[in-house]
């Protein structure tokens, strides 16, 4: 093993070690720790160049904050980068793998939000119909993270879209170009598995 070999097994104990800070900082925040604490106070002052950035670019969606969620998802990506570069066997390929998987799998979970969402229109929509105006509640943090999740993509869409006998169809017509774009990047991760 060289030098590099030697300094990215070195990095990728690093990634690790900074991975458990931010787990540790995100277990800390549900019990409400003591904040003069001198633990608390460094995993605070060495994990926040890392989130601080991503809570200006995600905004808390019903109250959760997401960016530990994507720092973590973020460092495995490096991570696993890393480790390859480390036993000298990493192609462009592989990580374009790992990025492709990673981003199939984030909007998969966007699909289904998407898909509840149209499913509570057409309800609405039905019981509208029928006389009987429904109101979705958006007390319940479940459904109030599905309209936040949804909403800048609804914005954007909705004036582009016609209703369809007052049935507003955007939802439905974003998961289908969610399932298109998903469709397109599992045609592209076959293509690197089987020829990367």
């Amino acid at each position: 093993m060289g030098i590099l070999g030697s300094v990215m097994l070195l990095l990728d104990f690093a990634l690790g070690v900074y991975t458990w800070m931010i787990l540790i900082r995100v277990l800390l925040s549900w019990v409400n720790p003591d904040p003069y604490n001198p633990i608390v106070q460094f995993l605070v002052r060495a994990t926040d160049p890392v989130l601080e950035p991503l809570r200006r670019l995600l905004p808390a969606v019903a109250g959760l904050d997401l960016s530990p969620i994507v720092a973590l998802l973020g460092l495995s990506l490096l991570q696993r980068l890393v480790a390859g570069m480390a036993r000298g066997n990493v192609a462009l390929s592989s990580l374009l793998l790992e990025a492709i998987t990673l981003l199939h799998l984030l909007l998969t979970f966007y699909l289904l939000l998407l898909f509840v969402r149209g499913g509570l229109h057409i309800r609405s929509w039905f019981a509208f119909r029928r006389g009987r105006p429904m109101r979705i509640n958006l007390a319940n943090p479940f459904l109030r993270f599905i309209f936040q999740a949804t909403e800048p993509l609804m914005r954007w869409l909705r004036p582009r879209m016609p209703t369809v006998y007052g049935l507003d169809v955007s939802p439905l017509v974003a998961a289908l170009g969610l399932l298109v774009v998903l469709a397109l990047l599992q045609d592209v991760s076959f293509r690197l598995m089987w020829h990367g």
